[in-house]
């Protein structure tokens, strides 16, 4: 028998969702003042409007406070996320410290897993910017199913992640019924079409007749790669190097997976002192 290979075209698609390093910024519209009476304290609205969160948003202008003053933001998240990682508020002159690294910005108010409701916080005269994190992960099955591997044959299984910001903790899990091994691997898109073409493909992860277990997928060798970013992916099960014996394989691959969420914010200001 010549040992042949096939490729099993079934999609398989997620339900949507660090593209790390991308800045987005979102201007504000005019803003608007309300005064009743000379004694009355100043407020007005810096920013109301929907938000897709597939960057991290800094708002607009920075926000001027002249006198001491009560900021409130208040978040309403409409899909695609449970909570939001961080919202925050920058001095001004921090802008840039915080575009290059997040983690050691200098925060004058910054609350973490942030659901629907209105957070409040004083600031003191000055220039100050808002700013917004990603959507926090939800842990997702991206692809589940069972394949017959025939002897000298592998399968491919597509997976659709191009509708996230991006995956971590990427794990295939895998049951040989047979309680024998196979190669396990994943590709993504480009580097399928070379190992569909019997080239030599630079895998994410690869694990060499591999028996029943869980596998990681991202922090993994060859490709040690700590998220995946958007795009087509493939689950490679590999029986190529059996002549006689098929493989029964129940497979499984979960992520925590970020998506692009919307949400809608509003930022109102009240002057107090």
């Amino acid at each position: 028998m010549v040992a042949l290979k096939k490729l099993y075209v079934g999609a398989i698609l997620i339900l949507v969702v660090f593209a790390t390093g991308c800045i987005g910024t979102s201007t504000h519209p005019s803003s608007s003042q309300e005064t009743s009476s000379e004694q009355a304290p100043t407020t007005w609205t810096i920013f109301d409007e929907n938000l897709k969160l597939d960057s991290q948003y800094y708002i607009g202008s920075p926000i001027q406070i002249k006198r001491t003053s009560t900021i409130k933001i208040t978040l309403s998240i409409l899909d695609n996320a449970k909570s939001i990682s961080y919202i925050g508020i920058i001095p001004a002159s921090t802008l840039e410290t915080w575009k290059e690294n997040k983690e050691s910005a200098t925060y004058t108010f910054v609350t973490h897993h942030v659901k629907d409701g209105t957070y409040t916080t004083a600031l003191s005269p000055g220039e100050y910017y808002v700013v917004v994190g990603y959507a926090d992960p939800i842990h997702k099955t991206l692809a589940q199913g069972t394949e017959v591997i025939k002897a000298g044959y592998y399968v491919g299984i597509p997976i659709d992640m191009s509708n996230i910001v991006y995956a971590a903790n990427v794990q295939a899990t895998i049951d040989i019924r047979e309680d024998l091994d196979i190669t396990l691997g994943f590709l993504n898109e480009n580097e399928f079409n070379v190992y569909q073409e019997g080239g030599t493909a630079n895998f994410i992860a690869k694990y060499e007749k591999t028996e029943s277990g869980t596998y990681s997928i991202t922090n993994a060798p060859p490709g040690y790669k700590t998220i995946l970013h958007p795009g087509f992916y493939y689950l490679i099960l590999d029986n190529g190097y059996s002549w006689f014996t098929d493989k029964t394989v129940d497979y499984t691959v979960t992520a925590d997976v970020v998506y692009p969420a919307r949400i809608h914010l509003t930022i109102k200001v009240e002057e107090t002192g």
